[in-house]
């Protein structure tokens, strides 16, 4: 009767092929796993009896390298061997092997050879044997096996030459340090759970020892645990807290390894499912968390190499994350929660820095981010699409209410809607203006520094950088607000000054005469001119030609000198304040001011210029002041324009300037209600949505 024959040249070829080095290493991975579970059997559990001794020759060279693997367990007898010649053998099928494991021997190696030793009826019995890729034989015996010497060490020696493929070729690694790293990363779990073999590793005369190479490492002893999960079942964790350096060649710090039939199969990065980066344990600091977790869900669902699981990625991290809640739980409670701590107070000072995002209570916000999160930047973006939803929300509710008015009924409860809405609009505006706020406060630290910086230099002419760095905080300089082609020019912190220039675009700053006026004008720079107040109010647009020409001429305009911080020497004939501004004024009244966009605007016969120098009165300042009247806090001086000006100077000290806006600055926090408590707003809770972590 006719039979299924096996194809194996068909079979090999159709294996998966390698991509990376961990994926290149498999066949020899196998071949190691193999000589551990011949110490299982032979040992049981006193496998840390057994020894595994792995040489490597000419590593660099696919064509010539040599690699045997030498274990001194059970060895190939009988049953053993007639498992080794069955392609999907169920022998290994209680300890998850499915057996393939050789048939990647066969893709990976041109060359393979078996020497196995083993005990019959209390006799050494020996065999050896090619094993080879082809249809018609796979195992040719070289010779029948041989009793051998009593006494003689049992155990197995594989033998692999030359990588057959190139996938295997170009996937191998060819340096020791490479090696090392991808072999200590593979087994890592075994090492640290100890209890096996030990193994030797001979690479072209460097040699490593394992696990003692990983034992090291540990620091304290295991940490286990284990619980029962609604889908995956009981999940055992054993736990390490190690020295970085187990983590070499991992992507990340802290691991989670899954095992399958007590065998690593994948290990997953869980730095952020963790969250703690300064593990810390019996006195030792900066220390990783490698945990092993095993269960029989996982042993039912490995592939066939054992190279990976059956589970859809989802399902993995679903495993990850259960596994993790149980280490910060019971493994690493202490650490988590110091841990907490300072990431609550992380989050307490991002949200006094970006009031926007404090829209529901700290727990919450919290719940909505990920894990790890501890920055500004970790924290505004798990935020952001729970903020865009509820100013979504608000919208939505505010259009219903709207529509509602053109119902032939309105509904009975349109009023609560409404006032609703309202408190709604005010606890976004109040969270707006707090961010506003805070934003100001730093520019007004940021002032307050750097003029006490120029002030304390004195009159020395090398600091002159800072100085323009003082202009340019303020209004940048050499623009002209009305430069829709310049972005700086929309950049300035003109409120300092005066409220209502938050959003003027209607100046010029530092900026020649004769490039501001339409007619003449001269090489004079004014510090800051503001031709129109009203544009800085937003009534008008100063860059809408049509809207400029219907404008009455300009009837107010503001001058503005900075003067160093400082400052003593005023000595110059230019160096008298009401000269300087009354020369501008000359060049300004009755011409026309050129707008970017070649409009022009009249200043008008009767303007009122409104004039202002800040500065320090000391030193010359103070002695050219002397006749001026003092202003209402009796610290700056103020006179009326003379002759055919209509309007007047005032000359503010820096500090003044500085101490008024913060004035406003606080005012305007405290009229809004805003405080760190106060700043959240009560509103329904929303059900958090389970941020994804790795």
């Amino acid at each position: 009767m006719p039979s299924l024959t096996p194809n194996i040249e068909n079979r090999v070829r159709k294996l998966p092929k390698p991509s990376n080095a961990t994926q290149g290493l498999q066949p020899l991975f196998e071949a190691v796993s193999n000589a551990m579970f011949a110490i299982e059997d032979r040992f049981d559990d006193k496998a840390a009896l057994g020894t595994i001794g792995i040489r490597i020759t000419a590593l660099s060279d696919p064509q010539r390298i040599e690699i045997a693997i030498t274990d001194n367990g059970i060895g190939l007898d009988l049953d053993r061997y007639r498992a080794f010649c069955q392609i999907d053998t169920d022998f290994k099928r209680k300890r998850g092997g499915k057996g393939v494991g050789r048939l990647f021997w066969l893709d990976a190696f041109s060359e393979i050879t078996v020497e196995s030793t083993y005990e019959q009826e209390g006799l050494p019995i020996r065999r050896e044997f090619a094993f080879m890729l082809n249809n018609d034989e796979q195992v040719l015996p070289n010779g029948d096996e041989q009793q051998v010497q009593a006494g003689s060490s049992r155990g197995t020696t594989v033998r692999f030459k030359g990588l057959r493929i190139k996938e295997y070729a170009e996937t191998f690694p060819k340096r020791a340090e490479t090696f090392f790293r991808y072999f200590s990363a593979h087994f890592i779990a075994d090492f640290l759970l100890g209890g096996g073999a030990s193994i030797a590793v001979d690479l072209d005369g460097e040699t490593v020892a394992y696990p003692k190479e990983i034992s090291e490492l540990k620091v304290g002893g295991p940490l286990e645990t284990s619980f029962e999960h609604d889908i995956f079942g009981e999940l055992s964790i054993v736990g390490f807290t190690c020295h970085a350096e187990a983590s070499t060649g991992l992507d990340g710090q802290h691991q989670l390894h899954l095992l399958a039939n007590s065998r690593t199969v994948e290990t997953r990065k869980v730095d952020n499912l963790l969250g703690v980066v300064n593990l810390v344990r019996d006195g030792k600091e900066h220390l990783v968390f490698h945990g092993c977790v095993s269960g029989e869900y996982l042993d039912l669902r490995v592939n066939e190499g054992r190279t990976a699981f059956n589970l859809p990625e989802r399902m993995l991290k679903d495993i990850s994350r259960a596994c993790m809640e149980q280490v910060r739980e019971k493994l690493l409670p202490d650490q988590v929660k110091i841990y907490v701590e300072k990431r609550r107070e992380d989050y307490v000072d991002f949200v006094e820095r970006y009031p926007t995002f404090g829209f529901d209570d700290d727990d919450t916000q919290l719940g909505r981010v990920p894990f790890h999160a501890t920055s500004a930047e970790d924290f505004a973006s798990g935020l952001i699409k729970y903020q865009i939803r509820r100013e979504e929300r608000r919208q939505e509710s505010l259009q219903t209410l709207i529509d509602a008015l053109d119902l032939e009924a309105v509904p009975f409860s349109y009023e609560a809607s409404v006032a609703k809405a309202a408190q709604d609009i005010q606890t976004s505006e109040r969270l707006a203006l707090a961010q506003h706020v805070v934003r100001r406060k730093l520019a007004l630290e940021l002032l307050d520094k750097l003029i006490r910086r120029i002030r304390g230099r004195g009159d020395q002419e090398d600091d002159y950088h800072l100085e323009r760095t003082l202009h340019s905080f303020i209004v940048p300089m050499s623009v002209k607000g009305d430069d829709a082609t310049e972005f700086k020019s929309r950049a300035h912190d003109l409120w300092v000054i005066d409220e209502r220039l938050a959003f003027t675009r209607a100046f010029s700053s530092d900026k020649r005469l004769d490039a501001i006026m339409a007619e003449g004008g001269s090489g004079d720079r004014p510090d800051l001119l503001v031709w129109d107040l009203a544009y800085g109010l937003g009534a008008t647009d100063p860059t809408d030609p049509e809207e400029v020409e219907l404008n009455e001429p300009l009837r107010t305009v503001m001058v503005v000198e900075f003067k160093k911080p400082g400052r003593k020497l005023y000595r110059k004939a230019e160096d008298q304040i009401e000269q300087q501004i009354t020369k501008y004024l000359a060049q300004m009244k009755g011409g026309e001011i050129e707008t970017f966009d070649r409009a022009r605007v009249r200043v008008a016969n009767d303007c009122i210029y409104y004039c202002y120098v800040v500065a320090d009165i000391v030193g010359d300042l103070e002695q050219q002041l002397s006749a001026w009247d003092t202003t209402s806090n009796g610290k700056g001086r103020i006179r009326s324009l003379r002759g055919q000006y209509s309007g007047q100077i005032e000359v503010i000290q820096w500090q003044d300037l500085v101490n008024d806006a913060w004035m406003r600055n606080r005012a305007t926090l405290h009229a809004a209600g805003l405080s760190r408590k106060r700043a959240t707003p009560l509103e329904p809770k929303e059900p958090a949505v389970e941020a994804e972590e790795e």
